[in-house]
């Protein structure tokens, strides 16, 4: 796969996760009336599983069999560390590494605040939590509740995650570096180095 597809692919799925955040802060706004608050919650966890799933998923956009055969079993498996050791079967550094630049040689990355692989393992289980209940009539729980605050700290870690990041392809494809200017009028950026001289953290 040439240069300009993968920055296109990958590209086209930051696009996608700007736009799932869009809808996930206006859930946790107001500004998207869904009536009932389960629903709400329920609302919130799917997009916020569908991003974590993006995420996931970016490192392998040089792959189309490989990224198809992981995507199957996505919809049979929601457990998130059998999912991301899938994933690091194909690649093991598909984690997205935040990041300040490339200065004087080498990578400036951002020391804390953004959602770590651990963190983003424990939010997908959990949004499949919030999504699987196992009687569809029972009320509110406290776990949903507690779920619902922590979505805006999520939002945030993501953003931190993902506002410039890099991310290391499988089979010595290169790095992809990405501005991603998530909710303003920016442009996302993206850049992709096929020397393994700027892969080294």
């Amino acid at each position: 796969m040439d240069n300009s597809r993968i920055r296109k692919k990958y590209l086209w799925m930051m696009w996608e996760i700007d736009k799932r955040l869009e809808v996930l802060k206006a859930l946790v706004n107001g500004n998207a009336d869904v009536v009932y608050l389960k629903a709400k919650v329920e609302s919130e966890a799917l997009q916020l599983r569908k991003i974590l799933e993006l995420i996931a998923f970016s490192s392998l956009v040089a792959h189309k069999e490989k990224y198809k055969e992981v995507r199957s079993d996505m919809d049979k498996d929601w457990h998130a560390k059998r999912i991301i050791k899938k994933i690091k079967l194909i690649n093991p550094d598909f984690y997205p590494i935040p990041t300040k630049g490339y200065v004087k040689d080498k990578w400036v990355d951002v020391r804390g605040g953004y959602l770590t692989k651990k963190q983003f393992e424990a939010a997908y289980d959990l949004c499949g939590d919030m999504l699987h209940a196992r009687n569809p009539f029972a009320k509110l729980n406290r776990s949903a509740m507690a779920f619902d605050k922590r979505v805006p700290d999520y939002i945030e870690r993501i953003e931190k995650l993902l506002e410039q990041h890099r991310v290391i392809l499988p089979d010595n494809l290169g790095v992809i570096h990405v501005q991603s200017n998530f909710g303003s009028n920016k442009a996302l950026k993206i850049w992709l180095y096929k020397s393994a001289d700027k892969e080294t953290q």
